[in-house]
């Protein structure tokens, strides 16, 4: 990742926690792994939209795309929380981005095999719930950067 784009993960994170009121005089901050999961999904979510959309650079961005967050996942469930709980959630929430970013590829294989974008978006679907369940882990984990998808502020 280029100095520039670290630098713009950063940023965000430091706004975001500008805006929730973390960190400073008023109120606690978050953990350690908190502010890297932060700074993680950040990172990740910049990378993804430079990959593209599908409707921008066709389906095959899938791929890059769960590559991508396959990586995330991985680097979440190395992370080490303070606490059990927090360790607990992060496990949780490295296995549901995992479950996530596999129903991509599944559906990818299964648009591959039928060239039918309906059986895509089923297959895609089934792995919402995964998707939805990392969110609330994220936000659970005081990283609500990590419940922001990416390409949200394009429509």
């Amino acid at each position: 990742m280029s100095l520039d784009r670290r630098l713009l993960a950063a940023v965000l994170c430091a706004l975001g926690l500008l805006a929730g009121g973390c960190g400073g005089d008023d109120g606690p901050s978050r953990s350690a792994a908190a502010e890297r999961l932060a700074v993680l999904c950040a990172e990740a979510r910049l990378d993804v939209e430079a990959l593209g959309l599908p409707s921008e650079r066709g389906i095959v961005v899938i791929r890059p795309w769960a590559n991508r967050g396959t990586r995330l996942s991985q680097a979440i469930g190395r992370l080490e929380g303070g606490i059990a709980r927090e360790r607990s959630l992060l496990e949780s929430l490295a296995k549901a981005l995992d479950e996530y970013y596999a129903g991509l590829r599944v559906g990818l294989l299964v648009y591959e095999q039928t060239r039918s974008f309906d059986a895509y978006a089923a297959a895609i679907e089934r792995g919402t719930a995964f998707l939805e369940e990392s969110e609330s882990l994220a936000r659970r984990l005081d990283a609500p950067e990590c419940a922001v998808r990416p390409f949200a502020d394009d429509g």
